[in-house]
């Protein structure tokens, strides 16, 4: 419903105009009445009306001042005069000054009424054009940050083929980062937190949009608004220009406070993984480096802040030294024989053994996992294989062990996970049997 205000210093010509007309069945509601412009400035303080009809000449303040009052104050509505023939010279200047129309005194209400819903006709056409504009307006802003995102994204994966092109897209498509040093950050949830606190799938979405804000707010000026921040599930990118003062120290303190604050408000905690500084040519190479650097929270466990370098690089499978192999394949070639011979306390000490290698070799996250495959698909072929009965539980119930090797993220995790897989499995092969001391 249209809200009215009446502005006339002729009680008895006001009145009619506010009783002789059925507003309301016409949509409109009359928000009250003045007998000048001063008066109507000080209701609208309370109100604003969307349809101004005001006489032309009134004591203290004329319709003209008090249209362009509101016109100075930016008050949205579309005003009507009524006017008398001799102050016809006045509402042409008012049409000149934006007033939709005028009504020429003495009229009766049927005239009031059919200019009054002009404008009311105006005022729908006006607001849906209105709705329609910010409607395409926030499905372009929607749509112009996926591809945005996807054009960082593709940033992230490789160089430019026409290094022109990445200059021209910052300007394109509006990305706050310049031809400048810049480095990549990753964040990632620890999801040891966020399964504790049990979230549901609708909760985690509101979770990252809060963490995204928050990282915003914590990192505030520190790369002086040259960045962007990508939300990719329980990961986040941060893009960002370093600027030239900046010291290692200053960067650190800014990531502390995101992983503080993450902490204080959503009770969840971050890992950080840390690039080098590279030209924006080769953000991709900071990216993997950041990746690399994170990769090293499966040794450490969570809620670290990991700088690449090259000292701290994960030896990848090709770099493992010929000697360790062999010594680290003949411990396996061990802990299969002692599994043979029904030897389980050396079994359980090589096994101790085997995994106290992946952390002081540093093997990469991949080849640990394979090990640990390896290892427990060999318990299993163990377990197929016996003359008990009732296998088959078991056999299930270490192939859910296997399955669970992609999803551990820290040694600490791996680690207690294969003591219960070694534990299960020596209860079962000594079912009958007297347990060692070594064993107990």
């Amino acid at each position: 419903m249209y809200k009215l205000l009446i502005v006339e210093d002729e009680p008895s010509f006001r009145e009619g105009i506010l009783t002789m007309i059925d507003w309301e069945s016409e949509g409109i509601r009359v928000i009250g009445t003045a007998s000048n412009g001063r008066k109507a400035l000080e209701m609208m303080d309370s109100e604003m009306p969307d349809i101004l009809l005001t006489d032309i000449r009134m004591p203290q303040m004329s319709g003209l001042e008090l249209i362009e009052e509101t016109q100075k104050r930016e008050i949205d509505l579309i005003p009507v005069l009524l006017t008398g023939y001799s102050e016809f010279e006045y509402a042409q200047k008012a049409l000149k000054l934006g007033v939709f129309d005028y009504i020429l005194k003495p009229c009766n209400p049927k005239q009031v009424r059919e200019v009054i819903l002009k404008v009311k006709d105006e005022l729908v056409r006006k607001r849906s054009q209105a709705s329609q504009v910010n409607r395409l307006e926030r499905q372009w802003m929607a749509n112009a940050r996926t591809i945005k995102e996807d054009k960082l994204t593709k940033w992230l994966k490789s160089a430019p083929r026409n290094p022109e092109e990445r200059i021209a897209e910052i300007a394109e498509y509006g990305i706050r980062i310049t031809n400048k040093p810049a480095m990549v950050i990753v964040f990632r949830f620890d999801s040891k937190e966020l399964n504790a606190l049990a979230y549901e799938e609708n909760d985690l979405h509101l979770i990252r949009y809060a963490a995204s804000n928050i990282m915003e707010e914590s990192i505030g000026d520190r790369f002086t608004g040259r960045h962007e921040l990508l939300t990719l599930e329980d990961q986040f990118i941060l893009l960002a220009n370093v600027p030239g003062e900046a010291i290692h120290s200053d960067i650190q303190y800014s990531l502390e406070s995101v992983q503080r604050n993450l902490s204080a408000f959503l009770k969840v905690s971050v890992s950080i993984g840390v690039g080098s500084m590279t030209t924006l040519l080769e953000l991709h190479r900071s990216y993997k480096e950041a990746l690399g650097a994170l990769s090293r929270r499966f040794f450490y466990g969570g809620s670290g802040l990991f700088v690449a370098t090259e000292a701290t690089e994960e030896p990848s499978i090709a770099t493992e030294s010929s000697k360790f192999q062999h010594d680290f394949a003949e411990l396996e070639r061990q802990i299969r024989g002692f599994i043979a011979e029904s030897n389980y306390a050396d079994f359980v000490s090589g096994v101790e053994e085997w995994l106290d290698s992946f952390r002081e070799r540093g093997l990469s996250i991949s080849r640990i996992h394979l090990h640990t495959y390896s290892l427990i698909d060999g318990l299993i072929k163990e377990i197929s294989s016996s003359p008990q009965e009732n296998m088959k539980e078991a056999i299930e119930q270490f192939e859910s062990y296997a399955g669970l090797v992609q999803r551990l993220e820290t040694f600490e995790e791996l680690s207690t996970m294969m003591t219960v897989v070694i534990q299960k499995f020596v209860e079962l092969k000594n079912a009958k049997k007297p347990l060692h001391k070594t064993i107990h």
